[in-house]
Parts: structure tokens; sequence; C-alpha cells
């Protein structure tokens, strides 16, 4: 039996050795930390909250969206009435006329 190569499995973390000559797992060793369980019933809860939170907030968006264009027709008309109340003295002065 030649030396053993130890190896650390990416996806699981756990600590394989592997005789070359033979090419076979000699030795397998668990990883030391361990992922923690998860509880499906709390996770469906928090994907149903992360669901109402994003339709919320898209709700939102989409009053802000449709109001947006009676802001803007607002605004429009306000400086359309602005400038009909200010005074106009007819034709701009440009620099031509004053030669």
């Amino acid at each position: 039996m030649s030396d053993p190569l130890t190896l650390t499995c990416p996806h699981c973390g756990s600590a394989l050795t592997v005789d070359l000559a033979a090419g076979v797992v000699v030795e397998c060793t668990p990883p030391a930390v361990h992922r923690e369980k998860v509880d499906f019933d709390a996770r469906l809860k928090e994907i149903e909250a992360e669901k109402r939170r994003a339709s919320e907030r898209m709700a939102e968006a989409m009053r802000k969206e449709q109001s947006k264009g009676r802001l803007l027709e607002d605004r429009f008309r306000k400086l359309v009435d602005d400038a009909k109340k200010t005074s106009d003295d007819g034709k701009p002065i440009r620099d031509i006329d004053l030669d």
C-alpha cells in the first residue's frame, strides 16, 4: 500500500483518505461542523412573509407611478398659468436689432 492521500470534499467538507495504488477510498471522516437543520414550516412562513413584503412594495411602486402622471400634469398647468400671468413685452430683443 502506497502513502495515502487525504482530500477534503468541497461539497460537504468531509475528509477522504484515498489509496492511490489501489484507487479506492480507504477512510471517510464526516465534517466536524454539521449543518443546522431547517424547520420547513418556519422557512415556509418566512417565504410567505417575503412574498407579502414584495407584493406590498410592488403595489406602492404602482401607486406612485400612477399618481406621477397626475402630479406632472398639475405642475405643468401651474407653470402655464404662471407664464400667462407674467407680462409679455412682445418679441425679445435680438443682438442684431441693437445695431
